[in-house]
């Protein structure tokens, strides 16, 4: 074997070394689906058992749902919802691009983030926790929470959402034609979709009932709102419609 062609095995074998960590963290298991109905895992119909990696698209079409296991933290994606997951370097991240997704939490060691347009929500450390996150448009959410704790941030305003409590939240910049999936905590996230202010178009839709407090990002709806329904409504979507 000639001195070149040592040199060049040798050089490959490098390469290959290098590159495959990244690779190895591109492809690692992140979670997994439990149930499905009228939903999508990318390109493909989601179902029971499918593997969920970081950076995949999940949606559901309108009468559809999805229930989606990463770590010690439940997801269940309600109809007309796009979510998408990542490992995240304190806890599993949770990206809610459209609808509602509901989170179940029961592990005193393991948290959870949820990036909703420009809010972020976070869970606080009494469990269990269960709450629930609706984008209801890039402007306007409802962060509710049937149990436990949520912290919730928009712009430079924190709020923490009590159990059978509900807070209306308007974030300080929509997040708009969001293009790849792209962890929230990548430098370039904030590179991959456009932005705009929420002041205009919450004034054109009259966000007036409940009034938002002057210079407030939240606005606290009628306490008994987060009635613990949607779990039960989730169970009934996802029944085979041949079971009695």
């Amino acid at each position: 074997m000639t001195c070149l062609t040592k040199f060049f095995l040798a050089a490959m074998l490098t390469f290959a070394l290098a590159c495959a960590p990244a690779h190895a963290a591109q492809v690692k298991a992140l979670g997994v689906i439990l149930e499905s109905q009228d939903g999508r895992l990318g390109a493909t119909s989601a179902s029971a058992g499918s593997t969920v990696f970081a950076g995949d698209i999940l949606n559901t079409e309108s009468d559809g749902a999805i229930k989606v296991r990463i770590g010690q933290t439940t997801y269940e994606l309600l109809g007309d919802t796009t979510a998408v997951f990542y490992p995240g370097q304190v806890s599993p991240i949770a990206e809610l691009r459209r609808g509602t997704i509901v989170v179940s939490n029961n592990s005193p060691s393991e948290t959870f983030q949820i990036y909703a347009s420009d809010v972020l929500i976070v869970a606080d450390q009494a469990r269990p926790i269960q709450g629930q996150v609706s984008l209801k448009s890039p402007c306007e959410l409802v962060v509710s929470s049937q149990e436990g704790l949520m912290d919730v941030v928009a712009g430079s305003e924190k709020k923490t959402v009590d159990h059978d409590h509900a807070y209306r939240v308007v974030p300080e910049h929509s997040v708009d034609a969001t293009r790849e999936a792209i962890s929230p905590e990548d430098p370039d996230y904030h590179k991959n979709h456009t932005h705009g202010g929420c002041a205009a178009p919450i004034a054109q839709h009259g966000m007036t009932a409940p009034v938002m407090a002057a210079n407030s990002h939240f606005a606290l709806l009628a306490a008994g709102v987060a009635g613990a329904v949607t779990v039960i409504l989730i169970h009934q979507a996802l029944e085979s419609p041949d079971r009695p």
